[in-house]
């Protein structure tokens, strides 16, 4: 029996050593991989990352000033480029876009070259001027400065600031026609129209209707010229009976027909008949404006009826006023016949 205990000793303590041997190989293999590790990198970058590592984070008032000086120069220059594009391109729309027929993106597009040429010559201008608004520069350590969160907060600044710029620069559409573009491009084409070789022929005969007059309008087919015609003929005090339209003789020319009457229901007086062609050529010449007629007839309907509305609310406030007083009044008086006595109510 003790023989046995003793060899359940030995095989224990046998066990225990083969354990302690194990752990102690595979501790020595750890520490030999890591060397092996530590001998593979680079000198500079071990050294950067005990730098970086040893750094402290910098502090929240100091990224918020870096924020602040990221941000205002941006401002600066979003205000600087949105004015210069808007600008640059309504000019080039109003010049170069009428003469070459450019579009307006294209104007747009141009006018940004402008800006961004603008933005690279006073770039440098723009950051001096941001300096002596007296930003003081975020106290940052240079292993600070290369922290992804600090890089971030400059990011964001600077993105804010470019926001804002532009924001403001989007004021200056209210210094600027947006219709003058389009009004030149049509009076250009207009005139680029009326000088081609199918010019404008006016017809005027009282022999074909005996209670009416017909009118021949024959020419190129311009933007705005029936409406036109139809505004004159309307400022001219004539009334439009029957309007035909249909295509001239000549390729990309119109004739349009118009049957009106006097103002007393018959036909216009043959001493009436050249001041009505001379009207109708010249807003064939000029069909812009009818439109400027119509917008300002919109404008004008516009305004009656604000001024109807504002009318109607003031009447309805007088009534209700003399409502309120004829009531305030009749019980006033009942109160008053309630308290007189009985032989002066009969008299």
């Amino acid at each position: 029996a003790e023989c046995v205990k003793t060899q359940e000793v030995l095989r224990c303590h046998c066990s225990r050593m083969r354990l302690r041997a194990a752990w102690r190989r595979g501790l020595a293999a750890t520490r030999v991989r890591r060397l092996r590790t530590r001998g593979s990198a680079s000198p500079a970058r071990v050294a950067a990352s005990r730098h970086a590592s040893s750094a402290a984070a910098a502090p929240r008032r100091e990224l918020s000033r870096h924020f602040l000086v990221c941000a205002v120069p941006m401002v600066g220059f979003g205000l600087m480029d949105n004015t210069i594009m808007i600008h640059a391109g309504n000019l080039i729309d109003c010049t170069l876009g009428v003469t070459f027929g450019l579009s307006t993106l294209s104007a747009a597009a141009c006018g940004q070259i402008c800006s961004d040429s603008a933005g690279v010559v006073f770039g440098g201008a723009l950051d001096g001027l941001a300096k002596r608004l007296g930003l003081r520069p975020a106290q940052l350590t240079a292993a600070q400065r290369a922290q992804p969160a600090t890089r971030r907060v400059g990011l964001l600044g600077a993105l804010a600031g470019v926001v804002a710029g532009c924001s403001l620069g989007l004021l200056n559409l209210f210094l600027v026609d947006t219709r003058q573009s389009s009004d030149l491009k049509a009076r250009h084409f207009a005139e680029a129209g009326a000088a081609d070789r199918h010019a404008f022929q006016i017809e005027a005969d009282n022999a074909a209707a005996s209670d009416a007059t017909t009118l021949v309008v024959e020419g190129p087919d311009l933007p705005g010229l029936l409406a036109s015609l139809s505004a004159a003929l309307s400022a001219s005090g004539v009334h439009l009976v029957e309007a035909s339209v249909r295509a001239g003789d000549v390729q990309g020319s119109v004739r349009d027909v118009f049957v009106v009457r006097g103002r007393d229901g018959g036909q216009v007086d043959d001493d009436s008949l050249d001041d009505l062609a001379r009207a109708l050529l010249l807003a064939a010449r000029d069909p812009l404006r009818a439109h400027h007629i119509k917008a300002q007839n919109a404008a004008l309907q516009h305004k009656l009826m604000h001024l109807e509305a504002e009318v109607a609310k003031l009447e309805g406030a007088l009534d209700a006023a003399c409502i309120r007083t004829r009531t305030q009044d009749s019980v006033r008086e009942h109160k008053r016949r309630s308290t007189m006595p009985a032989r002066w109510k009969g008299g």
